[in-house]
């Protein structure tokens, strides 16, 4: 059977109008400065910019409290819609297009786009558009998955996948929830033995309520498309696509965080 790549994002749309609330620590500032480190995200004040990927709104957020001067957001799905009622449209200028149509030119400061490229097949064309979006050394953060620290994760996952991502919404939620509780167990052990995302566990999702862990479940089994990047391919697509000055931070052993400066074209 061939997977229609292309509308993974219409998925998150459906998975954001059901998983509508932003709080908790999964939605607040401190996970955000997690994610993003070690960018300050004050640096950000009086500073236009833009989230490609900005789903039900939850970055946006807490951008919004470092108190930039604009901030546009793009979501392809209806998933704009909830962004909109999380945020309100006084604060945000929505785009509903994808990463694919963004077309500025060097318009913003800085630009987000956090777990989000993982998810689009055709990333690279979107980093070029960000890259020209951006303004003489403006800078891009993007968090990936990466592929280093997670070889044992993939082999089950990916497999897991195939099948998951052929389900019925319903039908998945329940296995979330049944595959939620034996992550309980599974912290725990990580509390004595080196097991594969131990740091991630025990410093991040043990912070999160039962339900925003059962959403980050569903949230692995669900897309048709996920990429998970070794850090040398995540510098060399960066470079290629218009950026350089790349500063890049294995997060808690599992994913890339990367601050990219862009790179101007000589006059």
């Amino acid at each position: 059977m061939k997977i229609d790549h292309k509308s993974s994002y219409k998925d998150f749309g459906e998975q954001f109008t059901k998983d509508k609330k932003i709080d908790g620590y999964w939605g607040g500032i401190e996970l955000l400065k997690d994610i993003v480190y070690p960018f300050k995200l004050s640096n950000i004040k009086n500073k236009k910019i833009m989230e490609v990927g900005t789903g039900s709104g939850r970055i946006l957020k807490n951008l919004i409290k470092f108190s930039p001067k604009h901030i546009t957001g793009v979501e392809p799905s209806n998933a704009i819609k909830v962004a909109k009622k999380n945020i309100g449209l006084n604060k945000v200028t929505f785009l509903n297009i994808k990463g694919e149509d963004i077309n500025f030119n060097e318009k913003f400061d800085f630009i987000f786009s956090l777990g989000v490229i993982h998810h689009i097949p055709q990333y690279e064309i979107v980093l070029k558009n960000i890259s020209k979006s951006l303004k003489k050394n403006g800078k891009f953060i993007i968090w990936v998955y990466g592929k280093e620290g997670n070889e044992i994760y993939l082999i089950i996952f990916n497999n897991l996948r195939r099948l998951t991502m052929l389900f019925p919404d319903f039908i998945l939620r329940i296995l979330c929830h049944l595959l939620n509780l034996f992550t309980y167990l599974y912290e725990f052990l990580c509390i004595f033995f080196p097991l594969p995302m131990k740091n991630y566990f025990l410093k991040v999702f043990k912070t999160f309520s039962f339900e925003k862990r059962s959403y980050v479940i569903f949230d692995q089994l669900n897309p048709s498309y996920s990429k998970y990047f070794k850090k040398n391919e995540l510098i060399d697509v960066l470079k290629k696509n218009g950026f350089k000055k790349i500063k890049i931070n294995h997060r808690h052993g599992y994913s890339w965080t990367a601050i990219a400066e862009k790179k101007c074209r000589p006059r």
